[in-house]
């Protein structure tokens, strides 16, 4: 097992309660940590076998991409 850790992802997005913080948006900075089997790519040496760091970005990029009121609920839609 190890763990992939993926820092300073940066969007612009439309999360919050106020009215405003969904018209106006605001600067966001993702981090994230995952467990993973690690494994098989570090015995094959083979980019197939590893975690995509590009699918992990784009999936955290389209959550980040719908209006949320609370940061929680970004959160939960990332995890899923």
């Amino acid at each position: 097992m190890g763990i992939i850790e993926i820092e300073g992802m940066k969007f612009y997005a439309y999360h919050g309660h106020f009215a405003a913080e969904q018209v106006v948006g605001n600067n966001f900075e993702v981090n994230i940590r995952i467990e993973a089997d690690c494994d098989k790519a570090a015995v094959s040496d083979n980019l197939d076998d590893a975690l995509n760091y590009q699918a992990v970005y784009e999936t955290i990029k389209e959550v980040m991409q719908i209006k949320s009121a609370l940061l929680e609920n970004v959160g939960k839609r990332t995890l899923d």
